[in-house]
């Protein structure tokens, strides 16, 4: 089943205030950095749209996954069962899952027969005119959907906190200084070690992971 195209324009505009990091290494470093997608990272959009526009035109997520393998949708904290009928608008958090296990996850599917049981925290319906224009969301991604959305995300280049970043680094340094083929910091060649001596509580990071394969 196909999963994720390119990433549409709106994703790959420069992100002229960030630093931009980038990464090529073994497989499993995309791995690694899929962590961040549970804390959730920012992408620039087009703000305004449904959220199948947002999802299927913009972020490039085909279709047919969209509608098998995404059974839960949450967006700013509220769960999703009409995409069309929900419109995005700037800042908003946007939480995307397979399947979860138990009643749980029986009632947080969209468009399920027990989400009538969950209407506290549903999203209501807006198909009011929104005002389209350049905006940020965040995007977190859970268990199925993180395996195979992240490495997609993270070789097009994700936003994320410089903070998130080197709390990850640190996590798991032994493992990328094995893996790590190559690492470049503002278009300069950097050790990966090397990214975790500054002070950079209070920046942004443009992050990109290649995989080696992927390159070849």
């Amino acid at each position: 089943m196909k999963k994720i195209d390119l990433l549409k324009p709106a994703e790959t505009r420069s992100y002229e205030s960030a630093m931009h990091i980038s990464l090529l290494g073994k497989p499993e470093l995309l791995t690694i950095f899929s962590k961040l997608a549970e804390r959730g990272y920012r992408v620039s959009v087009q703000t305004g749209c449904s959220l199948k526009e947002l999802l299927c035109n913009q972020l490039g997520i085909a279709e047919e996954y969209l509608e098998k393998r995404i059974q839960t949708i949450f967006l700013n904290a509220k769960a999703i069962d009409d995409l069309d009928a929900t419109m995005v608008t700037d800042g908003s958090t946007l939480a995307l899952s397979g399947a979860m296990p138990g009643l749980v996850g029986v009632t947080m599917r969209r468009g399920g027969f027990y989400a009538s049981l969950r209407s506290q925290i549903s999203h209501e319906k807006n198909l009011s005119a929104s005002h389209r224009g350049d905006g940020q969301i965040v995007i977190k991604l859970f268990n199925l959907v993180l395996k195979e959305l992240a490495p997609g995300f993270l070789q097009q280049g994700i936003r994320t906190s410089a903070k998130d970043l080197q709390d990850l680094l640190n996590r798991h340094l032994n493992e990328l200084k094995t893996g790590c083929i190559s690492a470049e910091l503002d278009g300069e060649p950097v050790e990966i070690n090397s990214l975790l001596e500054p002070d950079w509580d209070d920046k942004t990071v443009f992050l990109k992971v290649r995989s080696e394969k992927a390159a070849q």
